[in-house]
C-alpha cells in the first residue's frame, strides 16, 4: 500500500504504489475486489468506498457486499445513517468501540501499537515514527484487523486522519487491503490478486507481492521495533493517544506476522496451483520475491563477533558462521565509508554529535524472507516438490543467497504439465517426479559448466541429500582459513552488494533502514564457492 504498509509489516506488513490485477475465483479460491457494479443497499458506507483493486486511477465504486473481511463487517457494512461513514482513523477506531465490545469494553481495551523508527534509535533521541496497530477483541486473532499510520511524531497532539488498514476474512482466508486517506476510503483488493499480479500491475503488490504481511525486520533483535531495545519517545507517543491504546513490540508482532501468514498459505499454495503456471508457483524458490533483514549482533551498538552465515549462503542449505575481530569490522567499515543517512542521503548524527556509522544493531543484511521458505515448505507439504528438488535448486549459485541472476534464469526450464491439481485441489499424481524430469529434459543439452548443466547434474542424482550441505560446509570453512581482513573485506563487499540490490524494491522506501558505501560491487560479483574470494 503506501507508506507504512510499505515499511511497516512493508506491514513493507503492511513496506508502496497499489494498482492491481483482477484475480479469478479458480480451484475453490475467491478474492474479493473485482469492479463492483451494484452497492448492497445497506450499510453506512455504501456509495462512499473506492475500487482500486483494478488500477490506481479507478473511481468505481467497490461493491461492499463482496468484501467480508473484520473491516468491511464491522465499519463498512455496519448499519445506520450514510452521514456516519467513518472517513479518518479516529473515527473508524469510534465506530469500533460501538459496534465491537465483546471483550473490549473500555476505550483502550484490546489495542496494541507497534512503534518503528529507522532513525530514532540510532540518534538517540525521538524522531518520526510509523506505528502498526491491532485490535483483538470478539475473540478474533491479532492479525485479523491491522492498522498502519505514518510520519507521526511523540509531539504532536493529534493523530493524522489517513490510515493504511489489512483486514481479514475468515471465510476465504485471505487479507484485503484499504487506505483511507483525506476522506476518502478506497480498497486496493485482496492477497489472491497479488499472489498471480504480474510485476508492478499492482500498486500494494510493490510491498505485498505474495499477498501477505510483510515485516522486514522479522527475527531477533527485531532492528527499527522495540524488542530487545527501546526506542526513544515510543512511549511517549503511545501513552499520549488513546487510539493507539497500549505499547506492543517487535517481539509480539513477529507472532502476530507470522499467524497471519499461517493463516492465509495453504489459499497462496492453491491459488498459484490453479494458475497452472509452473513458473508463477516455483518463482520463489529460483528467483527473490520477498525480504527480510537480519543483523550480525544482537546487542546495539556493539560490533558482531562473526560474519553470519545466512548473509553469505541461503541458511536451508546449512548453518555456518565466520569470526571477525573488533578492530577487522571497524577497519572495514571505516575503509569503506559505511554511513547511515537520511533523507537527503545527510548522514545521521547519534546525541553525541557524531556521525552515524550503523545500525542500532549492527551489520544489517538482507535475507530470503520466511513467508516465501514457509512457502516452499508447503509445496513440499502439498507434494508438488520434494526436499531434494528444493535443495538441488538453492545449491546453484551457492554464494549468492538473494538476487541470483543464474540461479532463476533457470526457471525458464520449467515444464509445461497442464493441469498442476486434480478436480479436488490435489497435486496431481507423481507431479515432483514430472517436474524434476521435466526440467531435466530442457536441460540436457546445457554447455558444461553452466549452471543449466550443474542443476541438470544435480535434478538427475537424487542419491545425494548431504552433498550440499557438505559444499556449503566446505566454503564456510575456507572463508575461515582466510586472513581475517581480507575474508572480511570481500564478505562486506558481498553484503554491499546485496543492501544495494535490496534497496531497489519497493518494500525498502527509508534511506536509514541500511546503510550505505562508497564501494562499488558490480552485480556479476560472487564469492568463490570453493576459495571464498570475491570474483567479478
Amino acid at each position: 500500500m503506501a507508506r507504512t504498509l510499505r515499511t511497516a509489516l512493508c506491514l513493507a506488513l503492511f513496506t508502496n504504489s497499489l494498482a492491481c490485477d483482477e484475480a479469478g475465483d479458480e480451484g475453490g479460491v475467491g478474492g474479493a475486489g473485482g469492479k463492483g457494479d451494484d452497492l448492497t443497499d445497506s450499510g453506512i458506507c455504501a456509495g462512499k468506498v473506492l475500487d482500486k483493486s483494478v488500477g490506481d486511477d479507478g473511481e468505481e465504486e467497490a461493491d461492499l457486499s463482496e468484501l467480508g473481511d473484520v473491516f468491511a463487517r464491522l465499519v463498512l457494512n455496519a448499519e445506520g445513517d450514510a452521514d456516519t461513514c467513518p472517513t479518518t482513523y479516529g473515527e473508524i477506531m469510534a465506530k469500533l468501540r460501538e459496534v465491537d465490545t465483546e471483550g473490549c469494553e473500555g476505550p483502550t481495551d484490546g489495542i496494541r501499537s507497534a512503534v518503528v523508527s529507522e532513525t530514532a534509535q540510532v540518534m538517540g533521541k525521538a524522531d518520526s515514527y510509523r506505528v502498526v496497530t491491532t485490535r483483538e477483541c470478539g475473540g478474533r486473532s491479532a492479525f485479523e484487523l491491522l492498522f498502519s499510520t505514518f510520519g507521526v511524531t511523540s509531539t504532536q497532539k493529534t493523530l493524522s486522519g489517513n490510515v493504511e488498514v489489512i483486514a481479514f476474512d475468515s471465510t476465504k482466508k485471505l487479507f484485503n487491503y484499504y487506505e483511507v486517506v483525506d476522506g476518502q476510503i478506497s480498497h486496493f483488493g485482496d492477497s489472491t490478486q497479488y499472489m498471480t499480479a504480474a510485476g508492478d500491475a499492482a500498486r500494494c503488490n510493490g510491498c505485498h507481492p505474495n499477498g501477505m504481511l510483510n515485516m522486514k525486520e522479522l527475527a531477533s533483535p527485531w532492528t527499527h521495533w522495540e524488542g530487545d531495545t527501546t526506542t526513544p519517545g515510543a512511549d511517549v507517543l503511545v501513552d499520549k493517544h488513546e487510539d493507539l491504546g497500549t505499547k506492543t513490540d517487535g517481539i509480539e508482532l513477529e507472532g502476530i506476522v507470522d499467524s497471519g501468514n499461517a493463516a492465509i498459505m495453504d489459499v497462496r499454495a492453491r491459488t498459484l496451483l490453479a494458475t497452472n503456471d509452473l513458473k508463477q508457483v516455483l518463482r520463489p524458490l529460483f528467483c527473490t520475491v520477498q525480504v527480510n533483514l537480519e543483523n550480525g549482533a544482537s546487542s546495539p551498538n556493539s560490533t558482531p563477533s562473526a560474519v553470519p552465515g545466512s548473509a553469505l549462503v541461503d541458511p536451508r542449505l546449512t548453518f555456518g558462521s565466520v569470526s571477525v575481530s573488533k578492530a577487522t569490522y571497524d577497519a572495514t567499515l571505516k575503509a569503506a565509508k559505511q554511513k547511515v543517512v537520511g533523507n537527503g542521503g545527510v548522514q545521521l548524527k547519534n546525541k553525541a554529535g557524531k556521525g552515524v556509522v550503523d545500525t542500532h544493531f549492527p551489520f544489517i543484511f538482507p535475507v530470503v524472507s520466511r513467508e516465501d521458505q514457509n512457502y516452499i515448505d508447503k509445496l513440499i507439504e502439498l507434494k508438488v516438490i520434494d526436499e531434494d528438488f528444493k535443495q538441488d535448486v538453492l545449491a546453484i549459485d551457492m554464494t549468492r543467497p538473494l538476487f541470483s541472476d543464474a540461479r532463476c534464469k533457470l526457471l525458464d526450464a520449467a515444464p509445461s504439465l497442464g493441469k498442476l491439481t486434480t478436480s479436488t485441489g490435489k497435486a496431481i499424481k507423481s507431479l515432483p517426479k514430472k517436474i524434476r524430469d521435466g526440467f531435466v529434459a530442457k536441460l540436457k543439452t546445457a554447455a558444461a559448466g553452466t549452471p543449466e548443466a550443474e542443476l541438470a547434474g544435480f535434478l538427475g542424482n537424487t542419491t545425494d541429500q548431504t552433498a550440499h550441505a557438505d559444499a556449503a560446509t566446505a566454503f564456510f570453512t575456507a572463508c575461515a582459513a582466510r586472513p581475517e581482513a581480507e575474508f572480511f573485506t570481500d564478505a562486506n563487499k558481498a553484503v554491499s552488494l546485496l543492501r544495494n540490490q535490496a534497496r531497489e524494491l519497493q518494500v525498502m522506501e527509508f534511506p536509514a533502514t541500511m546503510p550505505v558505501d562508497s564501494l562499488d560491487v558490480p552485480t556479476s560479483a560472487r564469492l568463490n564457492p570453493t576459495t571464498c574470494v570475491l570474483e567479478p
